[in-house]
């Protein structure tokens, strides 16, 4: 698999912008001490890694001769599990069982 000038950039735009994401639900975290936001943090951390991992591969395996341990259809699975840990955590943000903040009296 060869990766495209276009691939490459938009790979790391999606990190960049994804990284971004992650770091302003962070922020909003330690304003409102919410646990639900570190679990939707850190699924998109985790959601935005997996989607990206086949170009990932490809851009090291072609840029810098390492050869991967598993071969395209490995990386294409460990990259859909990944995803799904990734999903499973954002649901678990939005259904967990965390306890709502009472404001102070």
């Amino acid at each position: 698999m060869t990766v495209t000038l276009i691939e490459g950039f938009a790979a790391i735009l999606t990190y960049l912008f994804g990284g971004a994401l992650v770091l302003f639900i962070y922020e909003a975290y330690l304003k409102t001490r919410q646990t639900s936001l570190i679990f939707l943090a850190l699924g998109f951390f985790i959601l935005i890694f997996g989607g990206n991992l086949g170009t990932l591969s490809a851009a090291t395996q072609e840029f810098l001769a390492i050869t991967p341990a598993l071969d395209e259809s490995g990386i294409r699975t460990a990259a859909i599990a990944i995803q799904l840990v990734g999903i499973l955590l954002l649901l678990y943000s939005v259904l967990g069982p965390f306890e709502p903040k009472r404001p102070k009296a």
